[in-house]
């Protein structure tokens, strides 16, 4: 019997005990302190204080406070979060948590996975096209989230969460601008649509701009949120989102403005259509139940002169172009169960079916090569999860998640988590531990040309650890996490057969450190270092793009009525990188700071001034690809 096989007959040990002996033995009701809830971290009900794994959660109130220029610039300040963004929003953001790959991160709106498996990418998303004025909240969570989200939550998941109806009609108009023609602008409206209903509506239109040469983008967004409570004992809540946009900027790899040989952008045109209903039912004091159902449809135009031959390759890449069109429904049913005032279970199971299909052209020599894939797949699955709070002091916390898809074997993941509190210091210790796994995208599957229907899934087992010290007579707090995620046959491009192939394992570990600081309401001072280290197993190569120094600093005054003023640092260590025409290239360090100041000069209005990158500090995201320089903005909102 193999190592992974002992341990997750001990996890499976583990959890049944939970199971029984909370059952029963759980005799004494303990009640949270009141703090922010989490709800994709797990299906129990949750807070941030009662959440094993580690959480971020951004609030509205942090948004608007810091107005960052787009989505990409409101995670590059996270701890454990890389995001890069070559050519200006033109180019596909890609997101390194903790040092996993891009595709390794599942990204949420409302609930409603949007990863595209078609992508050349993987899987992963650009996060671009999420429109931060209609945000509630973001919820980060990192390691293996697979005993509770299934596929693709390798390293994590990130949940972007919109506004939903209120008490009272409220509108909203917001518009801003800046320099080299950076535009955006959003109409919001939000109210009741009877005594038992509310309705948010919200449309978002962006343009970059041209900062950068070969750069531009431009999206539109429609997005509607209902909630609806038929009896005081359920509810039923409805999503929508309609996306489209149109971008360009040098291919990657091509060594951008500053190396490209051929001169001329990629395009892409894409549109996203999602859905979700989230319907619960308290059948009970202690029973709840719950339905969930989503729709996701992308459908993507891809064009590209390619990559003239360089140092990389003596072939570089042909022209090329691609229509791909992706589908996926679900729908899980799950009950949530207070056995006892200090043990809750949840239990359920769910089918998920996805479509894909991709129709490419390659030209060589002046010769086109078409090919096509399109590929279907089920999957069925189970999963539960279970926290005890053993004593006011200590809870346990474990999932288990069994996922059947169709062409793969049966994969098992489970977690297990423990929050214990030294109430004489106030000090809060966490450990968790979880797994992860990832199917080989139908790109990887299907492609004529570097596809391989063999391939494997892709799985992770992470573990962490963490403190957080409550300092300054409750003012401040500080924060060590220790983490460390292997991550076995890893899906990667091999140039020496050109054929993507399951690598060996890749470990990536590292510890991220936090520290926040208030006075007297007024003044908020927050800063985090994080280190990632990753390397692959007997293979001399180091992956790419993955800073292992972070660092960065806020902080925060509204010691004037009616005015916020916020300033940011952040420290990227070094990168490298690779592209055609130089070959490896070790990208340099660099530091920017980005200041904001709010003014509610009136009822209902508000002035926004931003200055981002003030110091206009060239550094590169990608070879070749210098990052804008320092941007001007004014934003202008009036609520009625």
């Amino acid at each position: 019997m193999d190592v992974k096989t002992v341990r997750r007959c001990a996890v499976l040990a583990a959890f049944a005990s939970l199971v029984v002996v909370g059952y029963a033995q759980a005799q004494n009701s303990t009640v949270p302190r009141s703090d922010t809830v989490v709800v994709t971290a797990s299906r129990l009900s949750s807070t941030l204080s009662n959440t094993a794994v580690s959480t971020t959660v951004l609030t509205r109130r942090d948004i608007d406070a810091l107005q960052p220029s787009d989505t990409v610039d409101l995670l590059r300040h996270l701890p454990g979060v890389h995001i890069d963004q070559p050519g200006g929003l033109g180019g596909v953001s890609s997101i390194y948590l903790r040092g996993g790959d891009p595709n390794y991160t599942q990204i949420l709106i409302d609930g409603v996975q949007m990863n595209d498996p078609t992508n050349s990418r993987g899987g992963s998303f650009d996060v671009s096209s999420i429109d931060m004025e209609s945000l509630e909240r973001v919820e980060i969570i990192r390691g293996s989230q697979s005993a509770v989200r299934g596929a693709d939550a390798i390293s994590g998941t990130i949940n972007f969460i919109t506004r939903g109806g209120s008490d009272k009609p409220q509108y909203a108009a917001t518009v801003a601008g800046g320099f080299s023609g950076y535009r955006r602008g959003s109409v919001e409206a939000r109210g009741p649509l009877s005594p038992n209903a509310g309705l948010a509506l919200s449309v978002a239109l962006i343009d970059d701009g041209d900062a950068i040469e070969g750069s531009q983008f431009h999206n539109r967004v429609l997005s509607a949120k209902s909630d609806i409570f038929p009896t005081d004992e359920s509810s039923l809540r409805l999503v929508a989102r309609l996306s489209d946009n149109n971008s360009s900027n040098f291919p990657d790899d091509s060594g951008g403005p500053a190396f490209s040989v051929r001169r001329t952008s990629d395009t892409r045109y894409a549109t996203e259509i999602s859905a979700g209903l989230v319907f619960e039912q308290q059948l009970s004091d202690p029973m709840r139940v719950s339905v969930e159902s989503s729709l996701y449809r992308h459908r993507e135009v891809f064009s590209s002169r390619g990559v003239a031959p360089g140092v990389r390759s003596a072939f570089g890449i042909p022209v090329n172009s691609s229509e791909s069109l992706y589908e996926r429904g679900d729908v899980q049913a799950s009950a949530n169960l207070a056995v006892t005032g200090n043990f809750e279970l949840v239990a359920g199971g769910g089918v998920l079916r996805e479509t894909g299909a991709s129709d490419s052209r390659l030209i060589i020599g002046g010769a086109p090569s078409d090919s096509r894939f399109a590929l279907r797949r089920t999957t069925r699955s189970g999963f539960a999860e279970a926290r005890w709070q053993v004593i006011p002091a200590w809870s346990l916390q474990a999932g288990m998640r069994v996922d059947s898809p169709d062409g793969f074997s049966t994969q098992t993941s489970m977690s297990v988590g423990s929050i214990y509190t030294l109430e004489s210091w106030g000090t809060e210790w966490r450990a968790n531990w979880a797994e992860g796994f990832k199917l080989p995208s139908f790109f990887a599957l299907g492609n004529a040309i570097v596809g391989d229907p063999t391939l494997r899934l892709e799985t992770s087992s992470s573990v962490e650890t963490s403190v957080l010290q409550p300092v300054l007579n409750g003012q401040g707090e500080i924060g060590v996490s220790v983490f460390r995620t292997y991550f076995y046959d890893s899906v990667d491009f091999d140039s020496s057969i050109n054929r993507l192939v399951n690598r060996n394992e890749a470990v990536a570990w590292g510890s991220e450190l936090t520290g926040s600081w208030s006075f007297d309401e007024a003044f908020t001072l927050g800063g985090h270092v994080t280190f990632v280290d990753t390397d692959i197993r007997d293979d001399q190569d180091e992956l790419r793009n993955r800073p292992k120094w972070r660092g960065g600093a806020d902080l925060r005054w509204t010691g004037i009525k009616d005015v916020t003023l916020s300033g940011r640092a952040l420290y990227v260590g070094r990168i490298l990188d690779s592209s055609i025409p130089t070959g490896d290239r070790a990208l340099s360090d660099h530091t920017r700071f980005d200041v904001a100041a709010g003014w509610r000069f009136a009822p209902g209005w508000e002035l926004g001034l931003a200055v981002d990158n003030i110091f206009d500090n060239r550094y590169e995201e990608a070879v070749g690809f210098q990052a804008p320089g320092i941007l001007p903005r004014m934003s202008l909102k009036v609520v009625f």
